[in-house]
């Protein structure tokens, strides 16, 4: 009897009917966690870069405004119309510092732009903050 049992298990085992099929079931899991990771490392990068950008533009439009209360509304619509291209965006922010004293010629601005958006594999939200330095080129002088 045991005999036999292993005689048909032998044959079994040599038989190559349906090992294509095996082989898909155990290799496509592992494929399609690597491709949907792959999303998730390519949103992840494209979001640093667009909010890299943001702050980017946000600084370079708020340097050459004459008053700090110009340089805050266009550093906002600037910066947040390159958040708006983001990957799955569900929250994004810029924020505008003034380094080193007032808004005056020579100091320097920070510009702060964070994006929140969900990654595909966990479902998990992940947070990118970008800041970028700026001279103030054009600020107007106070008499």
């Amino acid at each position: 009897m045991k005999r036999e049992f292993f005689r048909r298990v032998r044959a079994l085992w040599k038989e190559e009917k349906g090992s294509q099929l095996i082989e898909f079931i155990l290799v496509f899991p592992l494929v399609w966690l690597l491709i949907v990771f792959s999303f998730d490392q390519f949103s992840i990068l494209y979001n640093k870069q667009k909010a890299l950008a943001a702050a980017y533009e946000a600084g370079r439009i708020a340097a050459v405004q004459p008053n700090y209360g110009l340089a805050s509304y266009h550093a906002q619509e600037r910066g947040k119309k390159e958040l708006r291209q983001a990957i799955g965006l569900t929250e994004g922010s810029i924020q505008l510092y003034i380094r080193e004293g007032s808004w005056r010629k020579g100091n320097h601005v920070q510009t702060e732009a964070s994006v929140s958006f969900t990654l595909l594999a966990t479902g998990s939200r992940y947070q990118i903050t970008e800041s970028y330095f700026m001279m103030i080129e054009n600020a107007e002088e106070k008499r």
